[in-house]
């Protein structure tokens, strides 16, 4: 009995492979950051304090990676001489990533031990849309304007 492969279930290729991906491997080039003079131009925050009861944070532009260290420092060094309310303002902001969230948690752990309390001015969609996502662990006291924030302190 002869045996024979049957070769039609694999025919060769008679098309080329197509050409390589140029660089493929190969590390890219260093990312270009912005400095840190772009980065503070693409974030606006306040700090006022409208009545003795209260410290406003507000903010305006975008809340991300290269934002959020300023973001926390001068919203971080204002929790120090806060009233006992603190809203922050978020109706202005563009862009809200995670790093945003972070200090916000933080700056509500450090609330919570100070006998403070943190309201967020919500609004836009991309700060709403991050609070729903992030669940419970945000679960932040919000508002949705500032004169409702405000008149919570009264």
């Amino acid at each position: 009995m002869s045996t024979t492969l049957a070769t039609s279930a694999f025919p060769a290729s008679t098309t080329s492979r197509p050409d390589p991906v140029p660089n493929r491997g190969v590390a890219p080039s260093r990312a270009t950051l912005p400095s840190l003079s772009e980065a503070e131009a693409r974030l606006s925050v306040s700090i006022t304090a409208p009545s003795e009861k209260v410290t406003l944070c507000a903010l305006a532009g975008e809340v991300d990676f290269y934002t959020a260290d300023q973001f926390r420092s001068q919203l971080i060094g204002s929790l120090n001489t806060a009233g006992p309310l603190v809203v922050i303002d978020l109706s202005q902001v563009t862009f809200f990533g995670v790093a945003g969230l972070h200090v916000l948690i933080e700056a509500r752990t450090w609330a919570g031990h100070t006998d403070r309390r943190i309201r967020l001015v919500t609004g836009p969609r991309c700060v709403d849309r991050l609070l729903e996502v992030a669940g419970d662990v945000a679960s932040f006291d919000t508002a949705a304007n500032l004169v409702e924030a405000l008149l919570d302190a009264a």
